[in-house]
């Protein structure tokens, strides 16, 4: 395979860049990337598992490249092959879809009673709602004296706790906070 635009360098310091962009310029169409990789390969005269370790590298790069658009499909052309204004077309021809389709109201859904008529009353049902409100509604007595139980015992063990390095004279005397307040109010 001869590509013309790249006559004159040296293959081993071609990147695979250089290559699929002197290749696509030179077909003059579209391709896909297994082809553009084939005659990549075929043009630096890359054995598979060179080619195999370089390809996902290959693929980011033509992907951030900018020279270069994906097509859909895996297929690759050139981005100089396309003017701006249809590129932006197509993008506005999509937000233009999208927008239609939120403008839309949306169809609502008839349900339907998979297990027979809903004007059927089950007396049952009202029965039983009953009996659940009133079982909501009883207290708990037990869990109520466990907790006085629990209450008391902790008092009992408090009161036999005695404290040590504590004089039995001990004087506290407790004064009203109210008489402090009215000494910062002065300032």
């Amino acid at each position: 395979m001869k590509i013309t635009a790249l006559e004159g360098q040296k293959i081993s310091e071609l990147s695979m860049i250089e290559v699929a962009h002197a290749l696509l310029e030179q077909n003059g169409k579209e391709m896909q990337f297994s082809e553009i990789i084939r005659a990549i390969q075929d043009y630096l005269e890359k054995s598979d598992d060179e080619i195999k370790a370089s390809i996902s590298r290959f693929y980011t790069e033509i992907n951030t490249d900018g020279s270069f658009i994906p097509l859909g499909n895996n297929i690759w052309a050139l981005r100089s092959w396309y003017a701006i204004d249809e590129i932006d077309e197509e993008v506005i021809a999509l937000d233009e879809i999208e927008d239609e389709e939120e403008e839309k109201p949306a169809k609502k859904r008839k349900k339907v009673n998979a297990f027979g008529i809903e004007d059927e009353i089950d007396p049952e049902d009202e029965e039983g709602a009953k009996e659940t409100a009133e079982e909501d509604m009883s207290y708990d007595t037990q869990a109520e004296d466990e907790d006085k139980d629990d209450v008391a015992a902790y008092d009992a063990e408090l009161a036999e706790v005695e404290l040590e390095n504590v004089d039995e004279d001990v004087d506290i005397d407790v004064e009203d906070d109210e008489d402090d307040s009215d000494d910062t109010d002065e300032d």
